[in-house]
């Protein structure tokens, strides 16, 4: 299983950008990719962390997915209910802040609620 980070979509009708500059939406989203996949990595945890720039909601995909709250917000609710999708603010992706993203893994993995605020 593979953590997933979406903060942009560049297919299908609805192609939701972090920044409005893919170059830069590339490097924002490594980043906290980067950086999630270091604090797990201290605490043993051995995942991947892949950016998903092409996410397809008609594809079924077993892994955690990362969504940008602001993604998710202009999906239709039938096209996510699917996936095993924890939200992450908006601006945390932009910043790298990855506490959010890793305190609701963290709830994840204990069945609690999955939300990132």
């Amino acid at each position: 299983m593979n953590i997933k980070v979406v903060g942009d979509i560049r297919v299908g009708k609805i192609q939701p950008s972090l920044t409005g500059n893919p170059i830069v939406d590339d490097v924002l989203i490594q980043h906290f990719c980067d950086r999630l996949k270091e604090k797990l990595h201290s605490l043993q945890l051995f995942v991947d962390i892949i950016p998903d720039h092409f996410f397809d909601a008609t594809q079924p995909c077993a892994d955690i997915i990362l969504m940008d709250r602001r993604i998710i917000s202009d999906l239709p609710d039938e096209l996510l209910m699917n996936f095993k999708i924890i939200d992450i603010d908006h601006n945390d992706i932009l910043r790298g802040n990855v506490t959010g993203a890793f305190d609701a893994l963290k709830r994840y993995d204990t069945g609690k609620n999955v939300s990132a605020i």
